[in-house]
């Protein structure tokens, strides 16, 4: 869905305390990036890098330069910054500054929305860019189950039938939380990050075989759901019987990628009697002794090395 400023006003107005001011027949313009710019030096008549198809942001800084500027001077420069070669998506004027009559004008003539809000220019800005890097972060949706175990992102991933919501609701009765249930919806945000969310539609939603659609907050509480979480950890719940070798002593650590960022993987064989939610809590609690750079498994082949070196000397 594209981000347009009509969509940032009707999503974020409350929020960052957004107004329209002018060039409202502009609301349809696109924003295609999530940078931002500050304009102070296009005001300046410096336009070689002029960074036009951004967000443009005006504080106090950019206001009070405006200001000391001779009416006539101003026009002008603002004609040269606001031209119509310039694919400008919208203005934002921070700190409640009031913007310069010659501004509004031509935001209203060029159909420029031009916005103001009152949040401080260094937060408002922190908070944007926030809102726009999910916004343009590379999506994709998988399958699985998606749990905040011990505050450990964890993705539950295997075969349809092979209890992987069964799981996740035990992992819920047990005290943790459910981001998603069946589609994840995941963005990367940085070279490392990638955290899962779920559909808007189905949101707190599980599908359960037997029992059907069950409302996990109507059910568990508010406590038991969150809206976001970083993917740390995926566990594969596998059937004992599909062949996969299993790894009985875990020093080699096995890695799948999402969005092309490498996640810690678990796979885990089901036979009659496991318990799988008890299961998918050791890995969670195992990848954080990882994270903290120990490896048990192989610090007691080290270990175990070392004795055998010292009885062949004895």
């Amino acid at each position: 869905m594209t981000l347009t400023v009509s969509r940032l006003l009707q999503e974020k107005r409350k929020q960052f305390d957004l107004t329209l001011r002018h060039g409202a027949t502009g609301l349809d313009k696109p924003i295609h990036t999530s940078e931002l710019n500050r304009p102070g030096l296009a005001f300046a008549g410096f336009l070689g890098v002029y960074t036009h198809d951004r967000i443009q942001i005006l504080g106090n800084t950019e206001i009070a330069y405006l200001s000391s500027l001779a009416a006539e001077d101003r026009r002008q420069r603002l004609e040269k910054a606001l031209s119509s070669e310039y694919e400008i998506p919208c203005f934002i004027v921070t700190d409640a500054g009031a913007p310069p009559t010659e501004l509004c004008e031509i935001c209203d003539r060029e159909g420029i929305p031009l916005l103001t809000t009152s949040r401080p220019t260094t937060r408002f800005w922190s908070n944007m860019t926030f809102y726009l890097e999910r916004e343009f972060a590379p999506t994709a949706t998988i399958h699985g189950v998606l749990m905040d175990i011990f505050g450990i992102g964890v993705l539950i991933q295997g075969s349809a039938g092979v209890g992987k919501s069964e799981c996740g609701l035990e992992l819920i009765e047990r005290g943790h939380q459910l981001v998603a249930d069946d589609v994840v919806v995941v963005k990367r945000l940085s070279k490392t990050l990638v955290v899962g969310t779920a559909v808007s539609d189905i949101q707190h939603h599980m599908e359960v075989r037997g029992l059907g659609i069950v409302d996990v907050e109507l059910l568990f509480g508010a406590g038991s759901v969150r809206e976001e979480k970083r993917i740390s950890v995926v566990v594969r719940l596998e059937r004992a019987d599909c062949g996969f070798e299993v790894d009985r002593l875990g020093i080699d650590e096995k890695y799948t990628r999402i969005l092309d960022v490498d996640v810690r993987e678990f796979c885990i064989p089901l036979e009659p009697g496991r318990n799988a939610a008890i299961l998918v809590e050791v890995a969670a609690l195992q990848h954080r002794i990882h994270a903290k750079g120990r490896n048990p498994a192989q610090e007691l082949n080290e270990k175990l090395i070392k004795q055998m070196e010292r009885s062949r000397l004895v």
